[in-house]
């Protein structure tokens, strides 16, 4: 018999907050304006949110993949409170939620559960925020 060995992967995913969907899609209006318009105001708003560890930071480009994420998030969220599709922004965020490569887990005990197979910390942050999608949807 064959010892196929334990697969592992890097980070096992949970969003830290059950409005995280929200917070995000909530980041470009306020009285503040827009907390994610710069690199470094994205990573502090990550940070907070629990999202991203100290010592991380984001790319330039993974800064604009993220505002396209939150925009894409924003349009389907829209459509859906006004009881229409949008087949472009659904397609838009499901381009964006990809980049958290989640697979699905089994614990010994048999529960399922949901994990990044990405080791890069902004596909942890995009998984964390696909969890959230889903739970808030579900």
């Amino acid at each position: 018999m064959r010892n196929w060995g334990v697969w592992r992967y890097d980070r096992t995913v949970s969003p830290n907050t059950v409005n995280l969907a929200q917070s995000l899609a909530d980041t470009v209006s306020g009285p503040e304006g827009d907390l994610l318009a710069e690199r470094e105001a994205a990573v502090e708003w990550l940070r907070s949110a629990g999202l991203l560890a100290e010592d991380t930071e984001i790319t330039n480009s993974e800064h604009g993949a993220l505002l396209r994420l939150r925009d894409a998030l924003r349009d389907v969220r829209s459509a859906r409170s006004t009881g229409r599709e949008d087949r472009e922004a659904a397609a838009r965020l499901s381009r964006a939620l990809a980049d958290g490569r989640l697979v699905v887990t089994v614990t010994p005990a048999g529960a399922a559960k949901l994990a990044s197979s990405a080791r890069a910390p902004y596909s942890s942050v995009v998984a964390a925020i696909a969890i959230a999608v889903a739970e808030a949807d579900g």
